[in-house]
């Protein structure tokens, strides 16, 4: 009896110890170079007092790459807190509202562009580890990029809307290649609050104008593929 229970100790603190190790292969700091395709989903609407039609747009942009930095930590045998940020340099065109006036005789159209700068994500990902090379994770993060305006058309832009803020949600997986050397992939969803955007568009003759409120609501959808060392 006394032999069984020695037995089954020792099997138990095997098992107990192996599990730790499949954690400590996803633990400390790691530094990944991302490549992600990007879906941006516009839709807008207009306002404006002299009578109006407005159409929003659905936008793609390619992302070239990203810097990631995480660091992760073991709350029990097989599951990791990651805790990082995601920054991507660079600018890419969310997308484009056009409308036109319809006042008099004179029609008349113009298109806002609106270009997503330099987004960041900052997250939580709680992580199970599945095995000591692989584990899957969710995650929630904030996310910030600034943004720039122009018209194209007959209209002058009087007002920029302001910087972009949100959330994301993605679910991933990372596979360990070697003990350091890891490969990420991950689906993201991010939606931004709406942006505003003012414009002054001229009508009939000189000094006729009207002043137009553009709203748009912009969603992502990302692809991305992470390859990364973890120190």
């Amino acid at each position: 009896m006394n032999k069984i229970c020695k037995l089954s100790a020792i099997a138990l603190l095997a098992s107990s110890t192996s599990l730790m190790a499949q954690s400590k292969s996803f633990e400390g700091v790691s530094l990944g170079l991302s490549v992600s395709g990007i879906g941006v989903e516009v839709s807008g609407s207009n306002t404006n007092t002299s009578g109006s039609s407005g159409t929003g747009s659905l936008g793609k942009v390619a992302e070239i790459a990203a810097v990631d930095l995480s660091y992760g930590y073991a709350t029990s045998a097989n599951s990791i807190i990651q805790i990082g940020a995601t920054y991507t340099p660079g600018k890419a065109k969310a997308g484009s509202g056009t409308f036109t006036d319809n006042v008099g005789s004179n029609n008349s159209s113009a298109s806002v562009n609106i270009e997503v700068k330099d987004p960041y994500t900052i997250y939580i990902a709680p992580t199970y580890v599945v095995s000591k090379d692989s584990a899957i994770y969710a995650k929630v993060g904030y996310s910030h990029a600034d943004t720039n305006a122009s018209s194209t058309g007959n209209a002058t832009l009087s007002r920029k809307p302001g910087d972009l803020e949100g959330w994301s949600y993605g679910i991933g997986s990372k596979t360990m290649l070697t003990p350091n050397l890891y490969l990420g992939v991950e689906a993201t969803i991010t939606d931004y609050d709406a942006v505003t955007a003012t414009t002054t568009q001229g009508a009939e003759g000189p000094g006729n104008s009207s002043a137009r409120t553009v709203n748009a609501d912009i969603k992502t959808v990302q692809g991305v593929i992470t390859l990364g060392y973890k120190f």
